[in-house]
């Protein structure tokens, strides 16, 4: 009798699930919304040290209030024996109060066409409205009712472990002192999250494919020189693209000092006065971009493969956060300019090598919207 009753209330409560799985509003599983699991372990390929610099959306609430803000601070690894996430979020931020009030959180990624999501939530306070509903995003549900947005490339859920703000009895260092010795939001509360739950769009996110089709020509970049490491990281992989016979018929100069730049554009400004005054956002000839990598090659020849080397550097570039547009204008103007020779120079390229074009890079300050391609140029012969 016993057994028969237990067997009922299996039933029962199997009922039950597919009720609820069936309900209007309830979200089980992210792929309703175009969305693919993954074990964020194995499947997390990011620079775990970059990630958060490139800034996120942190999310917090319920189903009847909730609300998100960008953010640039946090880490990602392990902490007692969990899968573990860890975000901080400033005593005077809107969105704390939800996070206080909630058992988890989400942190969602944008893809570069929707910077314009994290400039926003950045810059405005969910007291002088709904964010979410102003930008056009789209409020779901996890299974466990935490709330993102299904416009979102990625999406993690944590379920908040520990939650304090910072102490300054425990400062270590000046770095803390000098941040909340005059900031307007007040000490950040420290949240660390076990990783319960992660998604990407469509199918599992191909970072190479990704960074091909996100990739745009970038023609306003912010006042922020890009870091030695990443000019770096961009130049091998520069060097690693393929060449006729591996000849590698190339030579590359990255211009990191802004000197070099800002003397060639005054030339420019010299020769082309009346197109600059035109532009009251002018600020050097290689639209505004704080670094340039130069690309020469031998006089007739290896112009194929500086077109991979191009490739190769713009879409590491794109993987990194960066933005990039191949300049052809200015290195017309810079060889033919007999007062640009002698700062030329200084990028010892060989004799017998000529300069092809120039990439400008820099952290993106627009994000455009790809233009149409004709898929009719592609043929198939089966």
């Amino acid at each position: 009798m016993e057994q028969k009753t237990n067997a009922k209330k299996m039933l029962v409560h199997l009922f039950l699930v597919a009720v609820m799985l069936c309900l209007p509003g309830t979200t089980i599983a992210q792929e309703e919304n175009g969305f693919t699991r993954i074990n964020v372990v194995e499947d997390f390929t990011d620079n775990g040290f970059q990630w958060f610099r490139d800034a996120q959306l942190l999310c917090a609430g319920n189903k009847e209030e909730s609300n998100a803000m960008t953010i640039g601070w946090g880490g990602i690894g392990t902490l007692w024996g969990r899968t573990a996430m860890t975000v901080y979020v400033a005593e005077k931020r809107y969105t704390k109060k939800f996070m206080d009030g909630s058992e988890y959180f989400t942190v969602m990624s944008f893809d570069f066409s929707q910077g314009k999501v994290l400039d926003y939530m950045g810059r405005y306070s969910g007291r002088d409205g709904d964010k979410a509903k102003a930008l056009g995003l789209h409020t779901a549900y996890t299974a466990n009712g935490t709330p993102y947005y299904t416009e979102a490339t990625m999406v993690i859920e944590c379920k908040v472990m520990y939650a304090a703000p910072f102490d300054s009895k425990y400062y270590r260092s000046d770095a803390p002192k000098r941040m909340y010795a005059n900031f307007p939001a007040g000490v950040h509360t420290e949240y660390i999250g076990e990783v319960v739950g992660a998604w990407v769009k469509g199918e599992q996110a191909n970072a190479t494919i990704n960074a091909m089709m996100d990739r745009r020509s970038i023609r306003k970049y912010k006042d922020k020189p890009v870091e030695h490491a990443k000019l770096e990281q961009i130049a091998l992989c520069g060097i690693n693209a393929p060449s006729g016979m591996n000849q590698q018929p190339l030579e590359i100069r990255i211009v990191e000092d802004y000197s070099l730049i800002q003397q060639l554009t005054d030339i420019y400004k010299k020769a082309n006065a009346e197109q600059v005054s035109r532009d009251p956002d002018f600020k050097n000839m290689f639209r505004n971009a704080p670094n340039i990598i130069c690309v020469a090659t031998p006089k007739g020849r290896g112009q194929l493969d500086a077109g991979m080397l191009a490739q190769n550097m713009m879409l590491a570039a794109q993987s990194l956060g960066l933005g990039t547009c191949c300049l052809g204008g200015p290195v017309r103007f810079l060889i033919s300019s007999e007062e640009a020779k002698p700062y030329l120079a200084r990028l010892d390229f060989s004799p017998d090598y000529e300069l092809l074009y120039i990439l400008a890079v820099g952290y993106p300050d627009e994000s455009p919207a790809a233009k149409p391609r004709d898929e009719g140029k592609v043929k198939y012969i089966k």
